[in-house]
């Protein structure tokens, strides 16, 4: 990407796999002033199905990145993103989820899917946003993220979040999980509305239609 562009890459329907090992590749640079917006629906792994995907982003000066990577419990998802800004590695995020090995435990345990063990979510997402053109969307998210209260709930949350500054505050990493895949896109439209200024409003709704 040259100097000053911005490029959004929204994939609408989630990416359904079916064969044993897809693979996905992707290494972007963003030139100075220039900036990427990476929000596609979530990967769905169906039975027998193995997802691998790695995603380098190469950050020039003042860049900026929103980078949405998220997944509903399938059989086997792997992925890797690495964001770099003058050469300098700012983020690798490393997200596996996979069943348990086929073996019966010695004590006789039943093993549980993946399902059941990351029960009652059945979707997570992590977001990574960096750059002059995500400050506002961030210190709305933190504003938000500091107001939270814990206390003990007598049933599961829809959704639970947690948010990690990175890089002295210029960037942050959102990681979310949801009870319902729906539950996860409503409360990402909600938190990323600023971005309709920059992105612009058709292609924000777009996204999470």
């Amino acid at each position: 990407m040259r100097q000053g562009e911005r490029s959004s890459i929204v994939l609408r329907g989630s990416s359904s796999v079916q064969q044993v090992t897809t693979t996905q590749s992707m290494d972007v640079t963003v030139s100075a002033q220039g900036a990427i917006f990476v929000l596609p629906d979530p990967v769905t792994c169906f039975r027998s199905a193995s997802y691998n995907q790695i995603q380098t982003f190469r950050l020039v000066g003042d860049a900026s990145i929103v980078l949405l990577d998220w997944v509903t419990s399938g059989r086997r998802y792997y992925s890797l993103n690495k964001v770099i800004v003058d050469g300098k590695p700012i983020a690798r995020d490393v997200l596996l989820l996979e069943q348990v090995q086929a073996q019966v435990p010695a004590d006789d345990t039943p093993r549980r899917s993946l399902k059941d063990r990351l029960s009652p979510y059945s979707c997570y997402a992590m977001l990574l946003l960096y750059g002059p053109l995500t400050r506002g969307v961030i210190a709305e998210m933190t504003t938000q993220y500091e107001a939270i209260t814990v206390f003990n709930m007598t049933s599961p949350q829809p959704v639970i979040w947690s948010l990690s500054p990175i890089c002295g505050g210029a960037g942050c990493v959102v990681r979310t999980a949801g009870v319902e895949t729906e539950d996860v896109k409503n409360w990402l439209k909600n938190a990323l509305r600023g971005l309709e200024n920059v992105i612009g409003v058709d292609v924000y709704r777009k996204a999470f239609l």
